[in-house]
């Protein structure tokens, strides 16, 4: 077999939820297997190694000076990412990262050049935008379909905040600035920049209103993209699950909710035509998971690399500081390292 046609060998760093999915994902590709697994307990390690078949290295060094890794899946806590990457890519380890990239944009900048520079491919995961729900939302808009697009409604929300304890660290703020923003609220924040283009201005919310968290549980955020859309996205940790989107156009609205597909909904002044449109299933996470090893294998360039991860990042925290001067705030000022209030 050349080494074109045979699986891309990853290491899985984090066994726990979200690393089992990644892991499942693997399996399910058939370009990629897990050949090794580490995470700081070994209990944990030994169970995820059982059952993805693969074996338990002692530490994230064994695993970057083993020669038959190719790639590594980091899904770990956000404050580690921008060491984690680095260190991959100087032992030449290709690195996917589970959003967001890092924690400040100085941060996801340099993991990004670290990459660049040591020619090593960086996916970071933002899957959502390649649900065909999405894809669809995406060829609706171009075509021209819903007309001028001038307003979008977003809302990811979760009661993940309940179930939160000290011990997480997802509790603390410093590590999860803006609560379920950062956590879930980024995921559609990539979503609407790939429907709508780069957002430029942000104004945001964020309060801690149930949950014992030191970190906020309740957000709104105001968008203004580079488009001249504006459009809002809620967010919180402790409501009933919800994920959906609103595209708002001069012809017609379009409507995605994840449990109910999307309708199209166009006002004929008479009455509101309804139209529910057929959405084929898909796996984003399979799919993310095959592009990156498509990646290592060809050396083509991710959907979703630094650059894009560092904008949605950049626009949570614009979010967070303008909750904390009362102001709206530039999303090309924090990315440059200066962010100014700016008034609505």
């Amino acid at each position: 077999m050349s080494s074109n046609n045979r699986p891309v060998r990853l290491a899985s760093i984090g066994v726990g939820n979200w690393g089992t999915m990644l892991a499942q994902a693997v399996k399910h590709s058939g370009v990629a297997e897990i050949g090794t697994c580490f995470a700081p307990t070994q209990a944990h390690c030994r169970v995820f190694a059982e059952r993805f078949g693969c074996r338990v290295s002692p530490s994230y060094d064994a695993i970057l000076s083993d020669p038959t890794v190719e790639g590594i899946l980091l899904a770990t806590p956000n404050g580690l990412h921008r060491d984690q990457i680095e260190q991959a890519a100087r032992h030449g380890k290709h690195v996917y990262v589970e959003k967001p990239i890092a924690l400040s944009v100085a941060d996801a900048q340099a993991a990004t050049r670290c990459c660049a520079e040591h020619g090593v491919t960086l996916a970071v995961g933002h899957q959502s935008r390649r649900e065909t729900a999405i894809r669809q939302l995406k060829s609706l808009i171009e075509s021209g379909e819903l007309g001028q697009v001038v307003g979008a409604e977003a809302n990811i929300s979760t009661g993940k905040g309940l179930e939160q304890s000290p011990h997480d660290w997802r509790w603390n703020r410093a590590e999860c600035p803006g609560g379920p923003l950062i956590q879930i609220g980024i995921h559609h924040i990539d979503t609407l920049c790939f429907l709508l283009g780069p957002v430029t201005r942000v104004y945001g919310v964020q309060r801690r209103l149930v949950a014992s968290t030191e970190a906020e549980d309740a957000t709104m955020t105001l968008l203004e993209f580079a488009s001249g859309v504006i459009g809002h996205l809620s967010s919180h940790y402790v409501t009933a699950r919800a994920v959906d989107l609103r595209i708002m156009g001069t012809k017609a609205n379009a409507c995605y909710d994840r449990l109910l597909g999307i309708e199209i909904r166009r006002d004929t002044r008479e009455r509101v035509v309804r139209e529910t449109l057929p959405l084929r299933a898909n796996d984003p996470l399979c799919e993310e998971i095959t592009e990156f090893a498509q990646c290592v294998r060809t050396g083509i360039r991710p959907e979703v690399g630094g650059e894009e991860a560092t904008h949605a990042l950049a626009v949570v925290l614009a979010a967070v500081e303008a909750n904390q001067c009362g102001s709206a705030v530039g999303v090309r000022d924090v990315i440059a390292g200066t962010p100014q209030p700016e008034t609505i």
